[in-house]
């Protein structure tokens, strides 16, 4: 636990690494409006207490108490965010602690039976998170199916890929943390995780490579520098960025990157999470996250710019394209598999969008794959 005591604080690295544990966009707004807190840290203060990773901060002299969880429903949980953001199922108080870092509407629940969402109180810590249909963007529809799809996909595909399920009550991407652990004694415990803004010093408004965020070049630094097994860690790496490349997530930014130490493996790529097809909604950016071999348009992305990446993470031509034709070789099957086991769960309209997300997906990997192999 660190105590936040009252000065300034002017190291990069330090204000990068609280910046990036609170939530971005409108959320922040709402909770600096609803705390009258207007600084970092004093927001930090008022509201962070369950965060990504194994810390708790909590206002100097309070210490964590014993874990508390609120029963509750899926139909509950579905009435609360009808009208609302996901943020609504736990700003509900005067001493809620909410610090689910991202601009994407989510909130914290713990399942422990395998079924029933409970609601963590105070600083409790939670197990899965939220994330129902993005609503503040008119033209993205079904996001929650959308991104269950994807991650299913991935998994499938052989990514470690963080676990997810689809919830219809909540219409939600139920998704479970891996920076939890359940200890010996029956508690649960945290995993110290950073993602890639934070060990860069880079705050979240610079996650994205063109804002001066983190690069494939400096990501491939990263993982070479505190990964314990770093030519797995690499290979990962590559393989996540042609899997994004592939399923058109051209929101695939550094902060989708973290490490994290299980007890006993050492310092490790963290499994992938928030992957989801961008491209298939209009009015989202068109360019890839990351510039591979000089080139943002996923479409010009070919062998010369996958041989430039090879250069930009020191990894030889041949491999990576080994690497990438083997993963398109496994996306259709792996598509068709994450289509059929979702779309029982889905609303007539979710089937409709995910059958055609889904053939979308396969011509634009197949086209994607016969670039880099041309």
């Amino acid at each position: 636990m660190i105590a936040l005591q009252a000065g300034k604080v002017d190291n990069p690295h330090v204000q990068a690494f609280f910046e990036n544990l609170l939530p971005e966009g409108e959320l922040r707004v709402y909770l600096s409006e609803q705390r009258k807190a207007s600084t970092l840290f004093s927001l930090l203060l008022e509201v962070a207490g369950d965060t990504a990773g194994g810390f708790v901060m909590l206002p100097h002299g309070q210490r964590p108490q014993a874990p508390r969880y609120q029963q509750t429903s899926w139909q509950a949980l579905a009435a609360t965010i009808k009208n609302k953001s996901a943020g609504a199922i736990q700003i509900q108080g005067e001493n809620t602690r909410i610090s689910l870092a991202g601009a994407q509407d989510k909130a914290s629940i713990a399942i422990f039976d395998g079924q029933t969402p409970l609601l963590p109180q105070g600083s409790a810590p939670s197990t899965h998170i939220l994330k129902p249909d993005i609503r503040r963007l008119a033209k993205v529809r079904e996001s929650a199916a959308n991104e269950t799809l994807i991650m299913r996909t991935a998994a499938l595909c052989g990514l470690n890929t963080a676990k997810v399920f689809y919830e219809p009550l909540t219409k939600a991407c139920v998704v479970e943390r891996f920076d939890r652990q359940t200890l010996a004694d029956g508690t649960l415990g945290r995993l110290i995780q950073y993602d890639f803004c934070q060990i860069a010093g880079l705050g979240s408004e610079r996650k994205y490579e063109k804002e001066g965020g983190p690069g494939a070049a400096r990501c491939a630094q990263i993982i070479r520098q505190y990964s314990s097994a770093p030519a797995l860690d690499l290979q990962a790496f590559a393989q996540w960025i042609f899997f994004n490349l592939f399923v058109g997530n051209n929101d695939s930014h550094a902060k989708n990157l973290s490490i994290y130490q299980r007890p006993g493996e050492g310092v490790r790529l963290t499994p992938f999470y928030d992957m989801m097809c961008t491209r298939i909604y209009t009015g989202l950016s068109r360019e890839f996250a990351f510039s591979i071999g000089g080139e943002l348009q996923p479409g010009k992305i070919g062998k010369a710019q996958l041989q430039g990446l090879a250069e930009q993470i020191s990894m030889q031509p041949k491999y990576l394209q080994s690497l990438a034709l083997a993963l398109a070789n496994k996306l259709p099957a792996a598509i068709d598999q994450a289509l059929q086991d979702l779309q029982a769960m889905l609303s007539h309209g979710g089937k409709t969008f995910t059958s055609k997300l889904a053939l979308d997906l396969k011509s634009h990997a197949k086209k994607a794959a016969q670039r880099i192999s041309a």
